[in-house]
């Protein structure tokens, strides 16, 4: 027999009704906004492949959240409707006519009411709301359900560096001049060059790494091949009368006596 509900009646046969479902669910709301545990009981019966019909008022617009959940069911009807008034939840076995939406607000807000009726002790009632429900499922129209794509990130622009672009020219290791006599004494001192920025001695005079191995770092963070350095790769002299730098590691003196033929 038909029964009547105050409001939190009304939302204990809305439960039971959704979660209940075994074979046919409609929902009929205008204005939607899908409660937390709502959800769960609709994902549950959409999981055993159960059709699920909603619909909602044509000028509604529903959130982003509600519209996340809907791509996700697989049984799920979505359709809209012009000028919707009415609030109905039906199922194979019973059905609910109130006043309150599926709305999450209006479930814990809203003073509400309603009718609980059943198909076998309410058949007359039960039949005539499934037959003004197919008819209105005549007059809707379906939403096509996409999901929302992510807009991919402009690309930023990679900054343009205002500095001219160095090229390296090759040098060569060793002086092409160097007498016999010197790479002898330089052989059994040991002294062979210096560090053009420390003036720490090295072991071999090289014009494409005239720094030692702490100093040949922090010239490489940055490879400016014009920086000012200190002492000459060939004397170690800081006394140069020349700017010295990893373009130019000698000395005026060395590079005469050592390069010019």
């Amino acid at each position: 027999m038909a029964k009547f509900l105050d409001g939190s009646g009304v939302q204990s046969a809305l439960t039971d009704i959704v979660k209940n479902t075994q074979s046919r669910l409609v929902i009929v709301s205008p204005f939607l906004k899908i409660p937390v545990q709502t959800r769960h009981y609709l994902a549950s019966i959409d999981s055993k492949n159960v059709p699920i019909t909603i619909i909602y008022r044509t000028d509604e617009k529903l959130s982003d959240d509600d519209l996340s959940f809907f791509c996700e069911m697989k049984n799920l009807s979505l359709v809209h409707c012009e000028n919707l008034h009415a609030k109905c939840y039906i199922n194979e076995n019973e059905g609910l006519i109130t006043s309150m939406n599926l709305y999450d607000y209006s479930v814990t807000h809203n003073w509400e009411m309603g009718i609980r009726f059943s198909r076998k002790s309410d058949s007359e009632i039960y039949n005539e709301v499934r037959k003004e429900l197919e008819h209105m499922v005549s007059q809707t129209t379906r939403h096509i359900l996409k999901p929302k794509v992510a807009e991919p990130k402009p690309k930023e622009r990679e900054p343009v560096s205002r500095k001219s672009h160095q090229h390296t020219v090759y040098k060569p290791t060793e002086a092409p001049n160097k007498g016999l006599i010197t790479k002898i004494l330089d052989t059994v001192t040991g002294e062979a060059a210096y560090c053009i920025r420390c003036g720490k001695p090295l072991e071999r005079y090289n014009l494409q790494q005239p720094f030692c191995e702490k100093c040949y770092p922090l010239w490489a963070r940055y490879k400016n091949e014009t920086y000012k350095e200190k002492f000459c790769h060939a004397c170690g002299s800081s006394k140069t009368g020349s700017p010295i730098s990893f373009a130019k590691p000698t000395c005026k003196a060395c590079y005469t006596e050592y390069h010019k033929k």
